[in-house]
C-alpha cells in the first residue's frame, strides 16, 4: 500500500502493522490480536482465518473483487467486509481497451517480429474497432466505464447485466444496445469483454457450450477473474479456430503452474498479462485514500 494509507490511519490514532502476503496458516496466528484486517488480491482470508480473529470487526479489500475472502463466513461471524471497486475501475477499464486494440491490430506479434529482424507487414492485417459489435458482460464499476470508452471510440456496444432495470437505464443514457440474455449478447458480438465478479453464479459463465455461441472468428477479453471462463474450453476454441484471439489479464493460478495454462498463455493468438489491471500509480493512490476513509468511517460506527 502507498505510504499515505498508513499515514491517514495513524493520524487518527490507529496502530498499523504490515506483513507481506502471509499464507492462511500464518495469517491465522497473526490475526488474533487485530480489529481490522486489510488485504489485497494475493492474500486468502478463509473461514479459519476469520474464526481465529476473535477481535476482528472489519476486513477491508484494497481493490474490487472479494473472491479471496470468505464473505459468507465473515457475515456469519458479524465481521463486515468492505472494498473500493470505484478506485481501480478506470485503471482496469483502460487496460481492457488497450488489450482490445492490441488484439485487433496484432500489436505484440508486430513488435516481436520486427525486433527479431522480420518484416511481416503484409501478414499483419488487423481489424478496426469503429463499427465493430462489442459485447460488454457486466455493467458495474468497470464494465460501465469500458462500455462508455468503447462508444467514444466508435464501437457498436451491446451490454448485458442481470438487473434489467439498471441495464435499460444505462443503455438509454449511453446509447448501448441492451441484450435480452447472455446468449443473445454472445450471438450478436464480434468481440466480448467480461466484467463480472466471481461467485457461484458466474463460475464458468463462459464454458465449452456458451463459447460456441460466439460467431466464428470472434475475440474474447477477460480482465475480471479467470474462473469466469472455462480455461481449457477457451484453449480448445482457439486451437480449433473457433475464436480468432483472446486477451487475458487473470489466471486460474497466479502465477500459472499447470501445463494447459501455459499452453493458453503461449498460444500465438493470445495476449496475456500478469494481472496488472489495477496496477497504476493513480489507482493505487486512489485505493489507499478511499480505503483509509472507509475504514475510519466504519470504526467510528463501532
Amino acid at each position: 500500500m502507498p505510504p499515505v494509507f498508513r499515514e491517514l490511519l495513524e493520524k487518527e490514532g490507529l496502530e498499523v502493522h504490515e506483513v507481506r502476503s502471509p499464507p492462511p496458516h500464518v495469517l491465522r496466528e497473526l490475526v488474533r490480536g487485530y480489529d481490522v484486517l486489510v488485504v489485497r488480491s494475493s492474500t486468502r482470508v478463509t473461514a479459519e482465518v476469520l474464526e481465529a480473529g476473535r477481535r476482528l470487526k472489519l476486513v477491508a479489500r484494497a481493490g474490487s473483487g472479494l473472491d479471496n475472502i470468505d464473505v459468507e463466513a465473515a457475515e456469519a461471524l458479524g465481521i463486515k467486509v468492505i472494498n473500493v471497486p470505484e478506485a481501480v475501475a478506470n485503471a482496469v477499464a483502460e487496460l481492457t481497451i488497450c488489450l482490445i486494440l492490441s488484439l485487433l491490430r496484432m500489436v505484440p506479434r508486430a513488435v516481436e517480429s520486427l525486433k527479431a529482424g522480420e518484416w511481416e507487414k503484409h501478414k499483419l492485417v488487423g481489424r478496426e474497432l469503429e463499427g465493430m459489435r462489442v459485447g460488454v458482460v457486466g455493467l458495474g464499476a468497470v464494465g460501465s466505464l469500458v462500455a462508455r470508452k468503447l462508444k467514444a471510440l466508435g464501437a457498436r456496444v451491446i451490454g448485458y447485466r442481470r438487473n434489467k432495470r439498471l441495464l435499460l437505464e444505462f443503455s438509454s443514457k449511453y446509447g448501448v444496445e441492451p441484450a435480452e440474455s447472455l446468449e443473445d449478447l454472445l450471438r450478436r458480438s464480434e468481440l466480448v469483454t467480461l466484467h463480472v465478479p466471481y461467485n457461484r453464479e458466474t463460475h464458468h459463465l463462459l464454458n465449452r457450450y456458451s463459447i460456441r455461441e460466439l460467431p466464428r472468428g470472434a475475440y474474447l477479453v477477460n480482465t475480471s477473474r479467470a474462473w469466469v471462463v472455462e480455461g481449457q474450453a477457451l484453449l480448445e476454441a482457439l486451437e480449433e479456430g473457433a475464436l480468432e484471439g483472446a486477451a487475458i489479464d487473470v489466471h486460474y493460478n497466479e502465477p500459472p503452474r499447470e501445463e494447459w495454462e501455459w499452453r493458453l498463455i503461449r498460444h500465438p493468438r493470445v495476449i496475456a498479462t500478469p494481472h496488472i489491471g489495477a496496477q497504476t500509480r493513480e489507482a493505487r493512490l486512489r485505493a489507499a485514500k478511499a480505503l483509509a476513509a472507509k475504514i475510519l468511517e466504519e470504526i467510528r460506527k463501532l
